[in-house]
């Protein structure tokens, strides 16, 4: 079974920060992106496993599949997601993680400004809250260095 470290989502995946910021504070051999669509695109893959730090493996896979690829890998894991929906998906499917980090989430129609560079949807914040309902921590953070707001404390901005 995965070890995971931390577990993110951020419609970036693996960029900048997650490479100089997060896996520093949250060490891990293997990235798992857990999106249904990448999955299916082979180009963009291989864009990601090229973005992350050397030694690092890259899997992408399917949202309904990730419960499944997690248990039969070993090792540390730093789990990415999108957006909201995969997270919530794969968490209702059965992965388990003990803290989620809400990085960028980028504006749309029917969403605010919660936190720093986040927006969210109603419905965004409601699936978030029964996965922080469960006892799993939920934290709205850019990056490791900057302060967070818990879940709860954004709810009126919405």
């Amino acid at each position: 079974m995965a070890e995971i470290q931390i577990a993110r989502i951020d419609y970036r995946l693996i960029h900048g920060q997650v490479v100089t910021k997060w896996m520093k504070a949250y060490p891990a051999k293997r990235i798992v992106i857990v999106d249904t669509e990448l999955a299916q695109d082979d180009f963009m893959d291989d864009i990601y496993a090229m973005a992350a730090p050397a030694g690092t493996k890259v899997d992408v896979v399917e949202t309904d599949q990730a419960k499944s690829f997690l248990e039969g890998t070993k090792g540390s894991v730093f789990l990415l997601f999108k957006n909201v929906e995969s997270c919530f998906e794969a968490f209702s499917d059965g992965v388990i993680f003990s803290k989620l980090v809400v990085g960028g989430i980028p504006t749309d129609a029917g969403k605010a400004l919660v936190y720093s560079s986040i927006y969210m949807s109603a419905s965004e914040y409601e699936k978030l809250e029964k996965i922080s309902d469960t006892g799993i921590q939920v934290i709205l953070q850019s990056t490791p260095d900057d302060s967070y707001a818990e879940l709860s404390k954004i709810k009126e901005k919405l």
